[in-house]
């Protein structure tokens, strides 16, 4: 994997964490930015599968094949799927839960890298 989008993922997805669970002590829902800042992680996650995709066409692979695809696919999954629960649900717990989705994407990120290098 290449470090660069592996680090710029672990720090967009902290700070999307960091942000959603302040407005959830705060008692809001989540706004735009939060929002926003959701979409840019997703995105860089896309960005990451490409990658990833592209280097295994290559033949270059992972300790564990299977394990990585797995994590590669729910990585891209958690963000879509916590965004559509905070739309239905609009109030602090929604919130919570792209807190919660930005901690998820966190570990996942790290897992694929320590896959990915045999770790």
């Amino acid at each position: 994997m290449i470090d660069a989008v592996t680090i710029g993922l672990i720090v967009l997805s902290l700070l999307l964490a960091g942000l959603c669970l302040v407005a959830a002590v705060r008692d809001r829902s989540p706004a735009t930015l939060h929002v926003g800042a959701a979409a840019l992680v997703e995105l860089v996650l896309l960005i990451q599968l490409v990658v990833a995709v592209v280097r295994l066409l290559l033949g270059d692979r992972p300790a564990e094949l299977g394990t990585f695809v797995g994590y590669l696919i729910a990585s891209v999954l958690v963000v879509p799927v916590a965004v559509l629960w905070a739309a239905a649900q609009r109030d602090r717990w929604s919130s919570v839960v792209l807190g919660v989705a930005g901690l998820v994407i966190v570990v996942l990120v790290l897992r694929m890298q320590q896959v990915w290098t045999g770790v």
